[in-house]
C-alpha cells in the first residue's frame, strides 16, 4: 500500500487522461442519467415501448429539486393509459 501511495496514481490519471475518456464515454450514453445524479434532482425512467426485435425502451423523465412525487403521479397516469405489464408478459414469453 505505501508503494502504491508513493507513486500517486491519482496524479498520474490526471496525466493519462484515462479519466477524461471515461467519463466522455459514460456521459455519451448516459447524459441525462449523470446530470440528475449530479445535481440530486429526481429523475425516473419509465418503460414505454417494445421494439419488432423484443427490446424494451423507456423514457427517462426528471423534475425539479424535490419534486419525486410530480414524477410518481406522472408514472401512474401512464401506467394507467398504456399498462406496461401486458407487454412485459408477452416479451417474457417471446424469449421464453
Amino acid at each position: 500500500m505505501k508503494i502504491l501511495l508513493a507513486l500517486r496514481p491519482g496524479k498520474l490519471l490526471l496525466k493519462t487522461n484515462l479519466l477524461d475518456d471515461l467519463a466522455k464515454d459514460s456521459l455519451s450514453r448516459t447524459p441525462f442519467t449523470q446530470l440528475a445524479n449530479l445535481t440530486g434532482t429526481p429523475a425516473m425512467s419509465v418503460p414505454m415501448h417494445v421494439t419488432p426485435e423484443g427490446l424494451p425502451q423507456g423514457v427517462m423523465l426528471g423534475a425539479a429539486f424535490g419534486q419525486e412525487g410530480l414524477l410518481l403521479q406522472l408514472a401512474r397516469q401512464l401506467e394507467e393509459a398504456h399498462p406496461w405489464q401486458p407487454r412485459l408478459d408477452a416479451l417474457w414469453e417471446r424469449l421464453g
